[in-house]
């Protein structure tokens, strides 16, 4: 098996502001720091922070003393809010804006209208490098979407759940996006939802959870070559143990391919990624 550094390396961005754990400031700064002190630090991506919260993000990180920190922007309002967005980041030294996240305008019916909308915008703002993404709805994904986005070299971001079952993408529709992407070349991440390495049913909530790992080895599938059926069959599997097996097996080459499409995930607590890697033995304490 591929080492976590080349597999699991930045897979796991800090959405710990969030639902369903939505901590205040003070304490998701206080554990992004521990994520980058932590023997794991490698597999702990940039913090994600709303727009409207950045001088708040930036107050917190005066009181904890932090010299620096990768920040991924998220304007959940859209594109309106980017000059003022960028503004705020680049005001603060220790911001480095890694990545910055749109959804399409949900008012324009039309996909396609929205996504080279949103695209334009993008054009017209400096990201200093930033990798930029684009928000599409998974049931609103198509080739002519993904076109207007690959064409000004920007990403495409998923959401993969949420506070609602309906947040949740059902195995087709996840696997026709995945197989879309794989076609296309296209990287991608994912966000909201990817509790857990492997599919299972949430306790609380009975929501039916995508698991990080089906969606690292959906897309590996889908490059290979695998049908949408084939590809959701895999994003089905709920058995640990084949998933872990699985995981091993990748070639070294499959997995850089999957990962270079699977670029990375919000998730609300990186400790819970991280101990399920351990208790299935594809990662260990340094």
């Amino acid at each position: 098996m591929p080492g976590y550094d080349g597999l699991f390396r930045g897979l796991f961005d800090d959405a710990s502001l969030f639902p369903p754990a939505a901590l205040p400031m003070a304490d998701a700064v206080t554990g992004h720091l521990r994520h980058e002190a932590a023997w794991y630090c490698d597999m702990s991506g940039p913090f994600v922070c709303a727009d409207t919260r950045i001088s708040v993000l930036s107050s917190a990180l005066a009181a904890a003393n932090a010299a620096a920190l990768d920040l991924a922007l998220v304007l959940p309002g859209g594109a309106a809010g980017l000059d003022a967005a960028l503004d705020a980041v680049s005001s603060d030294s220790r911001l480095r804006l890694r990545a910055v996240e749109v959804p399409i305008s949900a008012a324009e019916a039309d996909a396609r209208v929205a996504t080279a909308e949103l695209a334009a915008a993008l054009d017209r703002v400096p990201l200093a490098g930033a990798t930029a993404f684009i928000e599409i709805p998974p049931g609103q994904l198509s080739p002519e979407t993904l076109r207007i986005a690959a064409e000004r070299r920007y990403a495409i971001k998923l959401r993969t759940g949420g506070v609602t079952a309906a947040a949740f993408p059902d195995e087709m529709t996840l696997a026709r996006c995945l197989t879309l992407l794989a076609g296309e070349w296209q990287a991608f991440k994912c966000t909201a939802g990817l509790h857990h390495a492997v599919r299972h049913r949430a306790d609380d909530t009975g929501f039916e959870h995508h698991g990080f790992l089906n969606v690292l080895l959906a897309v590996a599938a889908a490059l290979d070559g695998a049908s949408p059926a084939d590809v959701a069959d895999v994003l089905a599997d709920q058995d640990a143990s084949h998933i872990a097996a699985a995981i091993r097996d990748l070639s070294p080459a499959a997995a850089d391919e999957a990962r270079g499409l699977f670029v990375s995930f919000g998730t609300c607590s990186i400790d819970e990624p991280i101990g399920d890697l351990v208790t299935l033995g594809l990662v260990s304490e340094r």
